[in-house]
């Protein structure tokens, strides 16, 4: 199998908050939500999304679920002493996760994260743009995930986005999913981020493409056979 990795921040004056994962039985990327001005947590975003990637990693032995709550709790744990978890604004993030274990490939997405699994009879995508959920520092919050797998011996190739770069499509709607699927298999993930970012450049006002963030962080995890 081949793992393919590309992440470009939204703006050059601040350090995304996107985290890509890859390790020897599970992909994933989160997607750090933007502060807002009170979060009741001292350490800010970025340490939340590397706290739990790391956290994500150590627990990768177990299935997606389990592995994403037992993180969440031990993220928790790091900074329950300093910072008010119960603040509604606390750091969160959404998470598309793959984990591929006893030939079987396992999908988890929660929140606008997405995930697309392409399977030799058809093609998932697997987004919750609707409901704004993330994980947080409730375990609890995992129970909202959307989850499913595929015999691994009927996937032919996966990407995990970031909302981000997702935009390329759900947005921009410069390609399909199956042609986007192809350039990056032909080209790798970071020509889909160098494309959209030549809209976002054009449409620097927003008009053309309405929408809140003219830049946003852009990663992608693209894996084929």
């Amino acid at each position: 199998m081949r793992t393919q990795m590309a992440t470009e921040a939204g703006r050059t004056t601040a350090p995304s908050e996107d985290r890509a994962l890859v390790g020897p039985n599970l992909l994933a990327v989160l997607d750090g939500v933007t502060a807002k001005p009170e979060t009741g947590c001292e350490h800010g975003v970025g340490w939340f999304a590397d706290q739990l990637s790391a956290e994500i990693l150590r627990f990768a032995h177990l299935w997606p679920a389990a592995a994403l709550k037992e993180a969440i709790a031990q993220a928790a744990e790091l900074h329950s002493g300093t910072c008010d978890l119960d603040h509604p604004d606390t750091p969160s993030a959404a998470v598309g996760l793959v984990q591929i274990k006893d030939d079987v490939l396992r999908y988890l997405v929660l929140g606008d994260a997405t995930v697309v699994v392409d399977t030799k009879r058809e093609l998932l995508v697997v987004s919750d743009t609707q409901t704004n959920r993330t994980v947080g520092a409730n375990p609890a919050d995992v129970e909202h995930a959307l989850m499913g797998e595929v015999p691994l011996q009927d996937v032919r190739r996966v990407a995990i986005l970031s909302d981000g770069a997702a935009r390329a499509v759900d947005l921009f709607n410069l390609f399909d999913w199956p042609k986007a699927l192809e350039l990056m298999a032909a080209n790798g993930p970071d020509d889909l981020i160098r494309k959209m970012r030549q809209v976002e450049k054009e449409d620097a006002k927003a008009i053309d493409w309405p929408r809140k963030k003219i830049s946003d962080d852009a990663t992608v995890v693209y894996l084929d056979r």
